[in-house]
């Protein structure tokens, strides 16, 4: 079992909240590394004030430290059909790479309809 440190954050559309879906932050495999050695996914609620809380092990206990990649689901996960591309709440396509330090880690991710993705940290 890695480290994990907690990790919250904020998810905004065209600098709106979004006010509901998932979050999943998947480590990212090192070159020539075992894709299973990067460690398990972590994943949170969107709140209906665009927070989140990760967990990974236990309840919001965060994600592992390290490079990860960001993917945005409609609020039911189960069904594969509704992933980011269909999703009429956060646009199709969009994943943010994210770096996870060891400490400060309040995300604010900032989704476009147009344009790339940001990421700052802090409220």
């Amino acid at each position: 079992m890695k480290d994990v440190v907690p990790v919250t954050g904020y998810v905004e559309l065209d600098g709106k909240p979004v006010t509901e879906g998932h979050v999943t932050f998947t480590p990212k495999v090192t070159s020539n590394a075992d894709p299973l050695s990067s460690g398990k996914a972590a994943s949170g609620t969107i709140g209906s004030d665009g927070k989140f809380m990760l967990s990974t092990y236990g309840n919001n206990d965060g994600a592992i430290i390290g490079e990860h990649t960001v993917t945005f689901f409609r609020p039911d996960p189960e069904d594969d059909e509704q992933l980011v591309m269909r999703n009429r709440f956060i646009p199709g396509g969009k994943q943010v790479d994210v770096e996870v330090p060891p400490a400060d880690n309040d995300l604010q991710i900032h989704l476009y309809r147009k344009g790339p993705a940001e990421v700052t940290r802090g409220s």
